[in-house]
Order: structure tokens, then C-alpha cells, then sequence
């Protein structure tokens, strides 16, 4: 709080009764009173020294307003600064706090004071608390730490990530540490890793697609010259029955493999193709007496087809395909029986979520969904579902190619195919095939935009 500055009529009290002693002291000293003109510079002397005490006062109480202006920005600065403040001793008790390192622990200030910091961090950032202190105080050089705080007890329930910057003051007892949260930049670095990711998975996929493609041509034509010749010798009646037996096998070996190689081709997007314009919930409807003999009687088969489903340009035997495979995989991943689905809907697909993931294009989707609650797959499993040749069953049950071949359909219909599957919880599969440009868009509206399971 300022002072009162000191009014003109006490100063004039004050030199009156300064007057008054002097008057006093002359007398004592000479013995009569002062002559006028001693009197008069005695006066005028004292009129100059009340300028200047009134001139220093001035000063004074400037430099003291501008002290406490001073300390106000400090405080300011101090307590709304954009990163928490801390000033700790050896043992992690918090000696001092601004208030934004108090609104990222959810506790009030002066309820921090006195406590133990390791009581808002986790398991693992006590740790790497422990160890920040012991190099900060030991080696006396500044370090830093990333930390999880939680503090369930507190108002709010924290889960944030922050880095902890310290360095030890000059008594050596105690150090000043910075509070930076980091909990959005992480989650940035996390969404660009799995970018990153996504974007070299679906490179490596088009690598596989394009060697696949060549050595699937070379291979084709080699086994259209050994077919050829091979009917050419059944066909001659001078042979020996003794010969004509392995003949046929070689022909139903070359045949097996060149359906291999049609498949090669499908994955690789080689496949000529005449799409035309297909309402995916009757041609499902119409498929769903011969998915469920392929599934047997001890899965059920469900339908949850959307209303106003916009159509999609697509050969129809792709989707045949696409549904034989994947309830085939279901049927393998559900040996006790379970539950199957297939869902259809409209979803507009937005800038935001084409740019999170890569494969697939803004505009108007038709998504057909495909679950089931089987044994489900890991990370590691899932990351290599679409790849040619790879198979969790013993390779005399299973080419590894029925996934590959979806894969390779979808994709060639400019879809994208997404799988989402929890170990021992089941599989979803989630295909988006673009609307049919030649219909009139205003007919009907998306049930979502860029909606699903997709991560």
C-alpha cells in the first residue's frame, strides 16, 4: 500500500519549529539574537534542503510504485506463464508453484505445498523423476524427463503427458523445474507415426501387387505352353494307359496352378473386368441361401442392410468373390460356432479422415461390413492379412491368398478395405466401394460421414 505524501502545511510546521530552534541556539551560542541577514540565509538554506527532501521523497515514492508495478508483471508473468513452475528440494517436495503448473496437477496451491511430487506422476515417470533428481543434484547440470501424470484424487482426472526440465539453484538444496505439457504434441507424433506407417504399408502392398503381377504373367504363359501340350498327348489315342493316368494329373496340377496364378492376378489388379451398375443389398440378399451352407449350421447368419443403400459400379463376380472368401475365413475362425454378420451403409468420406488414411479418397461410399466373433487376431497377425501367401493354417489347408484376392478386387475398384480384429473377441471387415457415378447423388443421404470402426 503507497504512504501519504507529506502536505505543504507540515512542512511548513516543520520548518517553523526549525526556525524556533535555531533562534533558540543562537541565543545560547552568542548570547542575543541573530542579525536579520543571518536569519535570512539561515532560512533561505533551510528552504533549499525542504526543495530536495520533498524532490528525494518524490523519487522515493516513484521508485516504490515502480517496485510494486514491478513485482505486479513478475507475479503476473510467474503464475500465467504458459508452462508450470516449481521450485523442489532434493525430495521432490514442492516448495514453490505458479498457479499454471497448479491447474495441470488439478490441485489448489496451497494444498501442493509441502507435498511430494512423485504423488501426481505414474509408476514409470517416478522412476524417471528419481532419476532426473539424482543427475540434477549429483552432476549439477540441468536435465529433463518425460513423465504420465495421474492423480485420480484431485478435481479433475488427469492423464497427460508433460516434460520435466530442472536445474539445481545456487544453495544447492533445492532446484527449479518447468512443467511443459506435451500430451497434444505426442499425440501428434503418435497419429504421424501411424501415418507414417500406413503410408509404407500401402507402398510395400503395391511393391507385392507389381511383382506379383509379373511373375504371375510369366508363370501364366508358361503353363498355357505346358497345358497345351499336355491335351495334345491325351488327346492322341496311340498312347499307353500306364502313361495316359499321369498325363490327367499333370493337366489337373497345371490347372491348380493356374488358378493360383488367376488369383496372383486379382490381388495384383490384373484382371479385366466389366463392372456394371449393382445394388449391393439384393445382390447380398440373393447370396445369403449359399453363405450360410458355407458357413453350416452351427453359425447364424445376420443381416442389418441400410435404407436407400446408393449403388456402386462393380462386376458382380467380384463381389461374389469378395463375400465366398471372407465367410470362408470366418466359417475357419469359428469352430464352435458363433455369430456372423453383414451390414450395409452410406458414409461421405471428408478431407480429415482421407488425409489420416491415405487409401482412400473424399467423396461417397457405400461400406459393407463384415464380422464375426471368432478367435480374432493380434497386431503382429493383422498387420500381414492382406499379403499373398500369408496364412496362419498349415499350408495344405490354405494358399494364403483368399484375403490377398479381396484385397486386390476392392482396390481394383478404386475401395478401400480396412480390418479391425481383437484376439479372442472376433474380426470386422470394413469395405468401402465407391457410389455409382452414374446416379443422381441428390436421391438420397449418407448415414454417416467418415463414420465406422476404422482407428
Amino acid at each position: 500500500m503507497k504512504k501519504n505524501k507529506v502536505s505543504p502545511l507540515e512542512l511548513s510546521a516543520l520548518r517553523r519549529r526549525a526556525e524556533e530552534r535555531l533562534e533558540k541556539s543562537g541565543e545560547k551560542d552568542k548570547g542575543g539574537a541573530l542579525s536579520p541577514a543571518e536569519m535570512h540565509r539561515l532560512i533561505h538554506e533551510l528552504s533549499v534542503h525542504q526543495i530536495e527532501l520533498e524532490m528525494q521523497q518524490e523519487e522515493l515514492m516513484q521508485s516504490r510504485d515502480e517496485m510494486e508495478a514491478g513485482l505486479e508483471r513478475y507475479t503476473e508473468l510467474y503464475d500465467f506463464a504458459p508452462v508450470g513452475y516449481l521450485t523442489l528440494a532434493r525430495d521432490g517436495t514442492i516448495l514453490e508453484v505458479n498457479l499454471t503448473a497448479t491447474k495441470m496437477l488439478g490441485v489448489d496451491r496451497s494444498l501442493l505445498k509441502g507435498a511430494r511430487i512423485a504423488l501426481f506422476l505414474d509408476p514409470e515417470g517416478i522412476k524417471s523423476f528419481n532419476a532426473l533428481m539424482e543427475r540434477v543434484f549429483s552432476h549439477k547440470e540441468p536435465h529433463f524427463c518425460e513423465c504420465m501424470l495421474v492423480h485420480e484424487e484431485s478435481a479433475l482426472t488427469l492423464q497427460r503427458t508433460v516434460c520435466i526440465d530442472a536445474v539445481v539453484q545456487d544453495d544447492g538444496q533445492s532446484c527449479r523445474a518447468v512443467l511443459s505439457d506435451v500430451t497434444h504434441q505426442k499425440q501428434i507424433e503418435r497419429e504421424n507415426a501411424a501415418l507414417q506407417a500406413t503410408l509404407v504399408h500401402a507402398e510395400k502392398m503395391e511393391s507385392i501387387g507389381r511383382l506379383a503381377g509379373g511373375v504371375a504373367h510369366e508363370i501364366n504363359n508358361m503353363l498355357q505352353v505346358m497345358l497345351g501340350n499336355i491335351e495334345i498327348l491325351i488327346a492322341t489315342g496311340d498312347l499307353d494307359a500306364s502313361m495316359h493316368l499321369p498325363l490327367v494329373d499333370v493337366r489337373n496340377s497345371i490347372m491348380k496352378s493356374a488358378e493360383i496364378v488367376r488369383k496372383l492376378l486379382v490381388f495384383a489388379r490384373k484382371e479385366l473386368v466389366n463392372p456394371t451398375k449393382l445394388d449391393l443389398n439384393t445382390s447380398l440378399k440373393e447370396m445369403g441361401e449359399r453363405l450360410e451352407c458355407l458357413l453350416g449350421d452351427n453359425i447364424r447368419l445376420t443381416f442389418s442392410l441400410g435404407e436407400g443403400l446408393w449403388s456402386v459400379d462393380m462386376y458382380l463376380p467380384q463381389i461374389e468373390q469378395i463375400m465366398i472368401n471372407l465367410t470362408l475365413n470366418a466359417r475357419d475362425a469359428m469352430k464352435e460356432g458363433g455369430d456372423f454378420f453383414i451390414a450395409t451403409r452410406n458414409v461421405q468420406v471428408d478431407a480429415p479422415f482421407s488425409q489420416s488414411h491415405p487409401e482412400i479418397e473424399p467423396g461417397d461410399y457405400v461400406v459393407v461390413e463384415v464380422g464375426d466373433n471368432g478367435c480374432g487376431m493380434d497386431k503382429e497377425t493383422l498387420d500381414f492379412v492382406f499379403e499373398p501367401f500369408f496364412t496362419t493354417k498349415p499350408m495344405t489347408e490354405a494358399t494364403g491368398l483368399g484375403l490377398a484376392v479381396v484385397y486386390g478386387i476392392v482396390r481394383q475398384n478404386l475401395g478401400a478395405i480396412f480390418a479391425h480384429s481383437t484376439k479372442g473377441k472376433g474380426t470386422t471387415f470394413e469395405i468401402y466401394l465407391p457410389r455409382s457415378t452414374s446416379q443422381d447423388i441428390s436421391l438420397s443421404q449418407p448415414d454417416a460421414v467418415h463414420e465406422g470402426f476404422m482407428p
